[in-house]
């Protein structure tokens, strides 16, 4: 293992089970990372969960941001702890949507801020096909149009940082009519750039510098760069769209790096190179954390040696800081954290009541022993509902 340092960090990693392995434990406490993204896999419990946030933090010289995928419908990575919530594309299909859309945000908010979670990578504003929703992306939007998008995404996240918890919106330029699962593979774009900007770019534009980050996504856009080029190491995208189309000036987050759009395209030292110097300010790896003290001090080496890059990792530095004040900003001027596990349960349980009430008529084909009202506060499955 590489020699440990203290300097300032840029990378998001992710941990590997409910508890910390001692490799683990080494590696956070050596090299104190930016952020720690938490998946599924992360988590069992309540008690579980906060000890796990709790460790994560105490044992860093610098406790990092905590980040999780928390969306609702089918990304719902807390789904066994609080009754699961709607899909975001449900808001737009019964009555009272802009008001659905923030209640969902500040229910996701106050749920994250009683883990300690400072960061939902959230909303989805991508504007979905009128045709179809490509896979990977399913349900995952507000709607179809961009005019709508920006109206319940604006909602949703200011339900989240009402709360206290911070928002990143994903993912840009905007996949919503991506050929394919950027997990799995390349997806393709084929769209003009000016179309792009005239309907895609829109709610970044509009979002993008309230919300504060902006995670790039692993789309190819064969009419702006290289065919072959995922968003995240090209710099027309990463910098010249995201910077003078949308005038954003806060932070860029890539997508996982892992993901086999971009992991396949070289060593996890040269990728990084590349998205730092397309644009990209944080950058994240959520599976393989033995690679981090390397990939760490590759990137510290780097930026004392070599001019430009040095100049664009402080630049990242800045912007990433930045972020970090105003993710305390919102915890201070937002809603206190919830008093217990119970009333936290109780406010989605409203919530979730009232959802369902502003629902379209349709046929109950779930059994009464599949439904989310058998969830009683603090114990017990959660039911999984017909809108994901």
């Amino acid at each position: 293992m590489a020699e440990s340092h203290t300097a300032p960090d840029i990378l998001g990693i992710g941990i590997t089970g409910k508890s910390l392995t001692d490799l683990e434990r080494r590696i956070i406490s050596d090299t104190s990372p930016y952020a720690i993204v938490l998946f599924g896999r992360n988590i069992e419990g309540e008690a579980q969960l906060r000890e796990l946030v709790r460790e994560c933090k105490a044992i860093a010289k610098r406790p990092p941001l905590m980040m999780i995928d928390e969306e609702g419908g089918r990304v719902d990575r807390i789904r066994n702890l609080i009754p699961g919530l709607p899909s975001v594309q449900a808001f737009d299909e019964g009555e009272q949507p802009v008001e659905m859309s923030q209640w969902a945000g500040k229910v996701i908010g106050m749920a994250l801020r009683y883990f300690d979670i400072e960061i939902d990578l959230a909303p989805v504003v991508d504007v979905r096909s009128p045709d179809y929703a490509p896979k990977g992306l399913e349900r995952r939007t507000f709607g179809d149009n961009p005019a709508r998008v920006i109206e319940l995404a604006r909602a949703f996240m200011r339900g989240l940082h009402g709360a206290g918890v911070a928002s990143c919106l994903k993912h840009f330029p905007g996949i919503g009519r991506g050929s394919a699962d950027p997990h799995y593979g390349a997806t393709v774009i084929d769209a003009p750039r000016d179309e792009l900007i005239a309907r895609d770019l829109v709610p970044f534009a509009q979002l993008g510098n309230e919300a504060g980050a902006i995670m790039i996504g692993h789309g190819t856009y064969p009419r702006i760069d290289d065919p072959d080029l995922p968003a995240t190491l090209s710099r027309k995208i990463s910098n010249d769209l995201l910077r003078n189309e949308t005038a954003f000036a806060g932070v860029a987050v890539t997508d996982d790096m892992e993901m086999h759009a971009v992991s396949d395209l070289g060593a996890y030292e040269e990728i990084s190179e590349r998205a730092l110097m397309a644009g990209n300010d944080v950058i994240l790896y959520c599976s393989h954390i033995e690679r981090v003290p390397d990939l760490q001090q590759h990137i510290a080496e780097r930026a004392r040696t070599d001019e430009a890059f040095g100049a664009r990792f402080r630049e990242a530095v800045q912007r990433a800081e930045r972020y970090r004040a105003h993710c305390e900003r919102l915890r201070a001027e937002g809603m206190p954290p919830a008093k217990s596990f119970d009333v936290l349960i109780e406010e989605a349980v409203t919530f979730v009541e009232a959802f369902e009430k502003t629902r379209p008529a349709y046929d109950d084909y779930l059994g009464d022993d599949r439904r989310r009202n058998n969830r009683k506060p603090g114990t017990g499955k959660t039911g999984r509902e017909e809108w994901t």
